[in-house]
């Protein structure tokens, strides 16, 4: 009867906070929006929707070129037609919101379509830049009223009650859209832990939101003939509910990987694949590339490694691509050190250890952000690193390294790899945090072995140098016949058991492991010359507005190379989109479709 008073109190508790937070928000609303946008345009607008009433004169020039030079576009697509492309706007980046737009517009030439922008909440500024594409119809989700959201807090407190455990919760789901995961990640993500088995407070906001967005989204995806949905950010909330939905719904989604102005698209069909990495690649993508460009491939991959461990940092941009901190990591300094080269033999005298043990360094993921992006062994990352640790404590055969990720720094989580370990092993000799001084290049002369998690990029990088990466999840590369696939957690403490007897990766598997790096790298880098790169984490939007002004003066759309390799992509019912100029020039006899039928995947 306690634990029952206790969830009511926490459950009226947290519908409470939302709603004061919600009123607050309201508050500045007025604020903020006569800040941004002169009154007078806006009711002037209200009448003449070619009026934009934003105070800033750069993105005003900018929306109102950009409306006259896409009108002649959009006379191409049949204003009659049915169908619609769906553009999400889950993150409130200019950057991010601007890719989205490109790529949906983009689909809507090739499908003939029209689009619908999807928005969050009211922002008159993002709709009248999906407005100055032409895209004129717009769905805000929005937070609905007190009622309804009070009906949707008591079905997440009822539904939250009927579950025993957090594993029971994790596997609840609505018609296949797996709303338990969702609130686990997202609690996860935005309050820095690494893993619970309480409901907290913020359950029960986090389940009756991921109610209430399921209810409006799929209201909205059976009223439109939708045929395609644009979306790159598919966890937290809405982001998984929005895209489980469109997959569910029988809706393709393409979602961006990579820079702000260079990247693929990847087509997600079904929805088994809702936690299929974006950098995945097909397997008869890469048997292609293995089998008719093994020698530029295997080249081109060997350099962009070497590049990249020198600390280029062009070919360090798929390694963060963040357009938003939880509230909690706002505003705290990143501690910058200096790198040095080091031997194996220096770095064993630092530690006290015999340079002559091999060592293991076991590269720690990201804590928080989405622990679900792929199948897994354990049910977070925390508790992988945790039991790990536990295992590692009995073996000392080897040495062992504990490498945090960057982003335990970055975005400040309560729970730190260096907090675990400090917990589990700081007595232990053998084991032993990873130096951060060490530069990224001395890194492969010092290591024999690898263990990561999930959402790492290691898996990718190290087997480049013959050195065998061990995951106790679904990665990037998994199963192109150069990974250790680990299948259950008994194979996975075997595997760490019997560590010392691994191997080096033999000369074909490390080919293999460069030619995925050039995939990933370059063959699936398509530039397009209508975006401008920009800061994923802060943004200049005065700069970026001018920048993008600049572009819309001297670059043409149908001389665009994204459009083109999209428009063959879609034609040839690849999953990603790839610079099919490289594939092209194998048999220039050949027709590029004819070519690229090696893709499918």
């Amino acid at each position: 009867m306690n634990i029952m008073k206790n969830s009511v109190v926490v459950a009226i508790y947290s519908f409470l906070k939302q709603e004061t937070k919600l009123i607050i928000n309201a508050i500045k609303f007025p604020y903020n929006f006569v800040k941004e946008f002169s009154i007078l345009r806006f009711l002037c607008y209200l009448i003449d929707n070619s009026i934009v009433p934003s105070r800033d004169k750069i993105f005003r020039s900018y929306i109102l070129k950009n409306t006259q030079k896409c009108k002649s576009r959009r006379e191409t697509i049949n204003k009659n037609t049915n169908k619609y492309i769906l553009i999400t706007n889950i993150v409130n980046h200019v950057g991010y919101i601007s890719a989205e737009i490109l790529v949906g517009k983009n689909l809507m030439e090739i499908f003939n379509s029209n689009g619908i922008a999807l928005l969050n909440n009211y922002n008159l500024k993002n709709i009248l830049l999906y407005k100055s594409f032409g895209i004129k119809k717009i769905i805000i989700l929005g937070n609905t009223n007190i009622f309804t959201r009070l009906k949707y807090f008591i079905k997440a407190y009822l539904i939250i009650r009927s579950f025993k455990n957090m594993d029971e919760f994790l596997k609840f789901n609505i018609n296949n859209v797996e709303i338990g995961k969702a609130v686990y990640d997202h609690y996860l993500r935005f309050s820095g832990v690494g893993t619970t088995n309480e409901f907290k407070r913020e359950f029960y906001t986090n389940l009756s939101k991921c109610l209430l967005v399921y209810h409006q989204i799929n209201k909205y995806l059976k009223k439109f003939n939708i045929i395609a949905s644009v979306q790159s950010e598919k966890q937290f909330i809405p982001g998984a509910i929005i895209f489980q939905s469109a997959l569910v719904n029988g809706i393709d989604t393409y979602s961006r990987l990579g820079p702000n102005n260079a990247f693929t698209v990847k087509r997600y069909r079904d929805i088994s694949e809702r936690y299929t990495l974006r950098d995945r690649f097909s397997k008869k993508l890469f048997d292609f590339v293995a089998n008719n460009m093994r020698k530029e491939a295997i080249e081109s991959g060997e350099e962009i490694i070497r590049l990249k461990f020198q600390g280029l940092q062009k070919y360090n941009v798929r390694d963060n691509e963040y357009y938003n901190l939880p509230e909690y990591a706002k505003g705290k300094n990143i501690t910058k050190i200096e790198k040095k080269n080091i031997t194996k033999k220096e770095m064993c005298e630092k530690l006290g250890w015999n340079p002559n043990t091999p060592i293991v360094a076991i590269f720690s993921s990201d804590l928080t952000d989405g622990v679900f992006v792929s199948w897994s062994l354990f049910r977070d990352r925390l508790l992988w690193l945790r039991e790990t640790l536990l295992k590692i404590k009995k073996i000392n055969s080897v040495n062992w390294l504990i490498k945090p990720h960057p982003n335990d720094e970055i975005n400040k989580v309560v729970t730190s790899t260096t907090s675990e370990y400090e917990k589990s092993c700081s007595s232990y000799n053998h084991i032993k945090l990873f130096p951060n001084d060490i530069a990224k290049n001395s890194i492969p002369k010092i290591i024999d072995t690898i263990i990561s998690g999930a959402g790492s990029v290691v898996n990718l990088e190290y087997p480049c140098f013959g050195i065998p990466v061990i995951s106790c999840a679904e990665m990037q590369n998994t199963g192109f016949g150069y990974t250790i696939d680990i299948k259950s957690k008994r194979e996975y403490f075997l595997y760490l058991e019997n560590i010392i007897k691994l191997e080096k990766l033999k000369n074909r598997e490390i080919e293999l492991a460069k030619i995925y790096i050039f995939i990933l790298m370059k063959l699936a880098i398509v530039p397009t010359n209508l975006l401008v790169d920009n800061d994923t984490r802060e943004i200049n939007e005065k700069k970026y507005w001018t920048d993008m002004m600049q572009l819309l003066n001297r670059e043409r759309q149908d001389e665009d190379l994204l459009i083109k390799m999209m428009k063959i992509q879609v034609e040839n019912n690849d999953m990603h989109t790839v610079d099919y100029r490289m594939i092209k020039k194998i048999d220039s006899k050949k027709e590029l479709n004819i070519l690229s039928e090696g893709l499918n995947p």
